[in-house]
């Protein structure tokens, strides 16, 4: 089997070099969640490791999947890392984030949990949510489900070319992807980058709140 493959574009290599940065300044938000030694720990801190983990992991896979043009795999890992973002969110969304945390901890799955407004914490439902800021994840999570699970999307991902005027069709055998444009890939990144950016603010928002004095916190509470 020849996995020989041309290499990605400067575009691509500079939006990869880009999504590297991501994870370093991800990597310093969670710094700060732990704090200086001695510094308590609450539920939540584990939830956010966990998704700090599991970002950089599904950030150096999907790097590594992107300079090998495999779009299979590239697209299952953006899937996960939107899973990580959306999920690690619904933190916010509930009305107590550390009992939330900590259900998590003990294996209870999110989409069974509530928000505070007795609503399940559905991969939809969250994607309903963010969907004002982010206007490309109603579109692009479902889509991406497919890849998740083998699916017709495999099936489309394994043909080359369809020629109906004489009824020939032509598979693809490979673990590259060459028929692939430049602005997929760039559309896998830019999705991977924004997805990142939803995390990093929760996890940078939550670093600062743990700094807050108990004064301050309920100030904070008051303004909600």
């Amino acid at each position: 089997m020849n996995n020989d493959h041309p290499p990605q574009t400067d575009h691509v290599e500079a939006l990869l070099q880009a999504l590297e940065q991501d994870s370093d300044a991800l990597l310093e938000f969670g710094k700060q969640v732990v704090g200086p030694s001695g510094s308590p720990m609450f539920p939540l801190d584990w939830l956010a490791f966990a998704a700090i983990k599991r970002s950089l992991s599904t950030a150096s896979a999907v790097s590594a999947m992107v300079r090998a043009r495999n779009m299979v795999c590239a697209r299952s890992l953006l899937r996960m890392h939107i899973d990580t973002a959306l999920r690690f969110s619904a933190a916010w969304l509930v009305s107590e984030p550390h009992a939330f945390a900590t259900s998590v901890l003990e294996g209870v799955r999110i989409d069974k949990l509530k928000d505070k407004n007795g609503k399940n914490l559905r991969d939809a439902f969250l994607v309903e949510v963010h969907k004002g800021e982010h206007p490309w994840l109603p579109d692009v999570y479902p889509n991406l489900s497919g890849y998740v699970h083998f699916s017709s999307s495999h099936i489309s991902d394994a043909i080359s070319s369809f020629e109906d005027d004489d009824r020939t069709i032509e598979f693809h055998m490979s673990a590259s992807d060459s028929k692939f444009p430049e602005f997929s890939w760039v559309e896998i990144l830019d999705c991977f980058r924004e997805a990142t950016s939803i995390l990093s603010r929760y996890i940078q928002g939550y670093a600062h709140t743990k700094k807050l004095t108990s004064d301050e916190l309920e100030a904070l509470r008051g303004r909600i």
